[in-house]
This record gives C-alpha cells, sequence and structure tokens, in this order.
C-alpha cells in the first residue's frame, strides 16, 4: 500500500507527535538516583529484554515517566522482533483496529493517526481490520520516531543476582557480556512463558525435518505439491493450514479432536476497561475462577479465518479427529484417527504453548525459589486445575516473588510479561485488548518500586541541594 498526494505523510506525523510529547511534558526530569556502585560498571535502571509490542510500549511508557536510564534487547534482527513476521500468518490483526495500546496519552503516536497519515481518513474509515504486515511497520515506526534505545541481536544466556542488582548475561555476535540493572522485565511474549507444546508421542518417531510446530518460522514454499497435515483448532492452526493450501499445497487438511468448532469464547464480556484495569486487585478465588474459566473453555478461531479455509478447494477439515500415532512408511508420514490413517509429506503441530517458566534457559535456575499459585491458595473442591496452581504467584508489578524470603531475592526484581502471569494480572496476553491497561500498571508500580529503594538517597540528593541552594540572610535569618 502507498499513500497519496492527499494525505499528510509520516514526516507530518513525526512533527506532530514531538509537538504533542512537549505539550505534555509538565518539565519533568529524570528522577532515579543513579546507582552508588555504578563507577565504571554503569547500572541501569530497567533492563527490558523483548523488542516486540510490550517491550516498545514499557520501554516508551518508563521513558514518558521519565525512567530514561534503560535499554531494550532482543535477540531478532530489526524487524523481525515478535510474532508479526514470523510465525504470525494472519492476515490481519483479531482485534478491532480502533484500540489503543502504547501510546501513553500522545494520539499521533496511535495506530490510527500512523494509518491516515500514511494512507489517508478514507483509507482508515474503510479498513475492517489492520494488515499484519503494516501493524509491524507502525511497530517500526514507534520505535524510530521515539528512538528508544534498542539493542537487536542479543541473546539472554542467563540471570542472577542479589538484592541489590540483576546480573544478565548476554551474547552480541561473537562477544559474551554482562549487563547490571535494578530491574528485568521480561517481555518475551508466548514463547516467554515456557516453549511450544510438541506432542512427543507424536514425533518422537518422526525425522525433525518432516514436522514443525506452528511457532516455528516454516518455510512453506517447499511445501507446494506435497500433502500437509495440520493438527489443532485454534486460530494459529487455521493460519497454517490456510498458508500451506494458498502456497500451492496440494492438500491441507486440518485435523481437530473436537466434533464441532468452539462458537464462543469466555472473555467475551470480560474485555472491559473496568476488568482488565482492576483483575489484579481482585481476591485471589476470582482471579482463579475467572482464569480458570477462561483456560478452560476452547477459543473459537476468527469467523473470518474459517470463511477463508472454507473458500479454498485444497483445504479440508476433519473433525473429531484426533491424533493418535504417527509413523513414517517408505517416504510417507503416516497419521493415525479414529476414521483411519492418512498419509503426508510434512505435519504442522497447532499445539499451542507450555506455560512452564522452568523450561527457560536464563529462568531455570531461579524457577525452583519462585512462589507458585499452590503456595498461597487452594482452590475450592472441584475447582482445581494441575496448570494453573503451577503458575508464579506475581506482585503488583508482575514481579516474581520467593518461595522463602531471603532464598533468592533477585526475584523480586525480574518481573515477566505473558502468558504465565494471566492468574496473577489478568488475559491481558496474546491480543492488544489489555495491552493498555497491563503497561500502565507495570509503568506505574515499577515506579513505584525504584521510588521506595532509592528514597534514602533520593532524600539524602534534597537535603544537599535545600542547603546549598539557601541564601545567606534568608527570611527568618536570625542575624
Amino acid at each position: 500500500m502507498k499513500g497519496d498526494g492527499d494525505v499528510p505523510g509520516l514526516a507530518w506525523l513525526e512533527d506532530r507527535v514531538q509537538h504533542e510529547i512537549a505539550l505534555l511534558r509538565h518539565n519533568y526530569q529524570p528522577w532515579v538516583p543513579p546507582a552508588p556502585d555504578a563507577g565504571d560498571e554503569p547500572v541501569l535502571d530497567v533492563l527490558i529484554v523483548g523488542g516486540g509490542l510490550y517491550g516498545l510500549g514499557l520501554a516508551w511508557g518508563l521513558m514518558r515517566a521519565k525512567v530514561t536510564n534503560l535499554m531494550v534487547v532482543d535477540k531478532a534482527p530489526a524487524g523481525r522482533e515478535g510474532p508479526w513476521m514470523t510465525f504470525a500468518r494472519m492476515r490481519t490483526l483479531r482485534t478491532a483496529k480502533e484500540l489503543s495500546g502504547i501510546e501513553f496519552g500522545v494520539p499521533s503516536l496511535s495506530v490510527r493517526a500512523y494509518w491516515e497519515a500514511r494512507f489517508g481518513v478514507e483509507s482508515w474509515q474503510a479498513l475492517p481490520r489492520i494488515p499484519r504486515p503494516e501493524y509491524m511497520e507502525y511497530l517500526e515506526w514507534f520505535r524510530q520516531t521515539l528512538d528508544l534505545p534498542v539493542q537487536n541481536e542479543t541473546d539472554v544466556l542467563s540471570i542472577d543476582g542479589d538484592e541489590h542488582v540483576v546480573r544478565v548475561t548476554v551474547r552480541q555476535g561473537d562477544e559474551t557480556k554482562v549487563l547490571r540493572t535494578r530491574r528485568v522485565v521480561l517481555a518475551t511474549g508466548l514463547l516467554g512463558s515456557g516453549g511450544p507444546r510438541i506432542p512427543e508421542n507424536l514425533t518422537d518417531n518422526l525425522p525433525a525435518d518432516r514436522w514443525a510446530h506452528a511457532a516455528d518460522e516454516i518455510g512453506f514454499e517447499p511445501l507446494k505439491g506435497l500433502e500437509v497435515g495440520v493438527l489443532g483448532a485454534g486460530a494459529s492452526a487455521f493460519d497454517s493450514a490456510i498458508v500451506a493450501a494458498e502456497r500451492g499445497a496440494k492438500r491441507s487438511l486440518l485435523f481437530c479432536r473436537r466434533p464441532e468448532l468452539p462458537w464462543l469464547s469466555a472473555k467475551k464480556g470480560l474485555e472491559n476497561a473496568g476488568f482488565m484495569r482492576h483483575f489484579a486487585d481482585f481476591p485471589d478465588l476470582y482471579r482463579w475462577r475467572f482464569v480458570r474459566a477462561i483456560t478452560e473453555t476452547p477459543i473459537p478461531p476468527p469467523r473470518h479465518t474459517v470463511e477463508r479455509a472454507l473458500s479454498l478447494e485444497n483445504f479440508a477439515l476433519r473433525l473429531g479427529s484426533p491424533w493418535t500415532a504417527a509413523r513414517m512408511e517408505g517416504d510417507k508420514v503416516v497419521v493415525t484417527t479414529p476414521q483411519g490413517e492418512e498419509r503426508f509429506d510434512f505435519l504442522i503441530f497447532g499445539t499451542g504453548f507450555e506455560m512452564d517458566i522452568g523450561r527457560r534457559p536464563e529462568m531455570s535456575a531461579l524457577a525452583p525459589h519462585m512462589l507458585r499459585w499452590r503456595d498461597r491458595f487452594s482452590p475450592p473442591n472441584g475447582e482445581d486445575n494441575a496448570v494453573l496452581i503451577d503458575q508464579p504467584y506475581l506482585g503488583s508489578a508482575c514481579e516474581f516473588r520467593e518461595r522463602k524470603p531471603g532464598s533468592c531475592p533477585v526475584l523480586n526484581r525480574i518481573s515477566m510479561l505473558g502468558a504465565a502471569a494471566t492468574l496473577s494480572i489478568g488475559p491481558m496476553f496474546g491480543g492488544l485488548n489489555g495491552v493498555k491497561f497491563l503497561l500502565e500498571r507495570v509503568v506505574d508500580q515499577t515506579c513505584r518500586a525504584l521510588m521506595m529503594e532509592t528514597l534514602e538517597r533520593f532524600y539524602e540528593n534534597f537535603e544537599q541541594r535545600f542547603h546549598e541552594s539557601k541564601p545567606p540572610g534568608a527570611l527568618g535569618s536570625t542575624d
């Protein structure tokens, strides 16, 4: 898509952004006192791991609050952060185009302002949903316009520390170094809460080049002319089957274990400002009940996605057909279902993600010390859930907490924005509906934590400036 002569253009919008920021500045200055042990080894105030939607939004929110000594790192090259250009395969975003997100009160930073400046008002009015590639371009523009401090191709290897500082070991190319920071926020998305759910009973008997998870960067072009089988009933499974069919697969068959597709989302009716803003304030019982109901109710694929799939002649849907076994037979993958066997050249598993923070290499040493929901809450009879009860019990800034006080104090300095935080903070991950409310909370609580831990130093600086600025003979002098 290209803009035309009737649209203002992004250069105009960028000037408008700076004007609005100036209007709302209130003459604020950076306020966090430097770490006393900085010296030749600088200590960041906040290190954000992940340069996608949540990471960029959090960085901007903190900078708006004048916490400026921060850095964002992401293992991906620039323009490949997050899922948008990797394993997200839908044509458009699934959420309403009007939703605000990461602009933090600056209207010209909104996706609508970006679209109208680039393509025109009429284009926005005619747009049913925001196309996925253009949304990634918006995020790149957002980052560049605000000059956010992002270091790409930086992989986090491990995290440790003590009650004062977090040490994050990273690899940049061939170089390994340690970043020191007061606080860390893991904005690493679905993968950051564990990893892809792999049905090992099916994959153990298959060569690695004959299957992929929907979260992988699948090269679909080699699948042209081949038989492709996809397992799953969610949006990502449908998207993978659709792309395989559209890229020329001979057949793309989607298998669902349920006899019919789900049609009602448990989240409907909950996506409102009151629920999303205050979920973290609910008593444990109601947080548990809401999230349990949401997670145990299958999420229907978007209607327009299903319609797109069914319009393809080389796509077919198999309901009530779970995969019970898979094996190689000659050069074919043979899948067993209750209806018999099917033969394919390649399999895709749209089987979702595990919520197990201990699977993350950077967190594996810390995970045994985390406070979990099972340590603080016992579900009523009949309301058990083995997966949820093992999730981290997070604080108000999404920070981990120690199971035994004093055993691993660095945990209190590490926050997580991801699916495993859902039970503590709310069902705001995996979409845009709750971004605004989550980031506002994390920014506010992170600033609070920085203020409280530096309060003594803050007062000392205030007292020193007060006495140094008092002129001789000031009002009240006894001379």
